[in-house]
């Protein structure tokens, strides 16, 4: 390994903690369904697993993933994150959770209160997160960590995995997200300004899918 990549994998270790934070301590009081390496915390709802499998279904090469889908407190309403560790144990044993908020102060968007068609593309919008980490080694998956520390980095990080979700087809459902948080949800202000800078506009998803036809 090159000098510039240990630098990256230290610095990322240090300064990343949220994107690659444990969440352990809850795990032992939760009771998860299983859905081949897929598990499932008992508390998400049926109607959200169904929207959840459709993205999910389409996604051959991530049913081999260690992948956790649970409940949590979060200042947002969805993140995929990998379990740190379990990036040096080679792909195969990889870890990644999707975490989804059950806050119910939270000022933004809940994803109870989102539409059906809006769920599959949020849902699919991070099971793209978790296939660009999974093809990437560990200090690129560090180096995204490193990204995320800054509006700039994160913006880029964010408009690549919305690129990703439009190439894998669920261009549609990703604008009735973006569409939604925007111009539908109660959310407030300052979570729509975020969703607003960070992440693709419905209308520039709306461009990059004719592009792709």
């Amino acid at each position: 390994m090159v000098l510039r990549d240990i630098f990256i994998l230290v610095l990322s270790l240090l300064l990343a903690t949220p994107l690659f934070s444990q969440t352990r301590s809850s795990d032992k009081s939760k009771k998860y369904n299983k859905v081949g390496k897929l598990k499932i915390d008992t508390s998400f709802q049926a109607s959200y697993l169904q929207d959840f499998m459709v993205p999910f279904n389409q996604c051959e090469d991530l049913k081999d993933c260690r992948i956790k889908v649970k409940t949590k407190n979060l200042k947002t309403t969805m993140a995929a994150r990998p379990h740190f560790f379990s990036l040096f144990l080679g792909k195969k044993n990889r870890r990644y959770t999707i975490l989804i908020n059950k806050n119910e102060e939270f000022n933004g968007v809940l994803l109870k209160d989102v539409p059906s068609d809006a769920r599959v593309g949020l849902f699919a919008h991070e099971l793209m997160h978790i296939r660009d980490y999974n093809s990437k080694g560990a200090a690129g998956v560090m180096q995204l960590g490193f990204q995320y520390l800054s509006i700039k980095g994160k913006t880029k990080v964010e408009h690549r995995t919305d690129s990703l979700t439009i190439a894998a087809g669920f261009g549609q459902q990703l604008y009735e997200w973006a569409h939604y948080v925007l111009h539908d949800s109660n959310a407030c202000e300052e979570y729509k300004s975020f969703k607003e800078e960070v992440y693709m506009s419905p209308v520039r998803i709306l461009g990059q899918m004719e592009q792709k036809q």
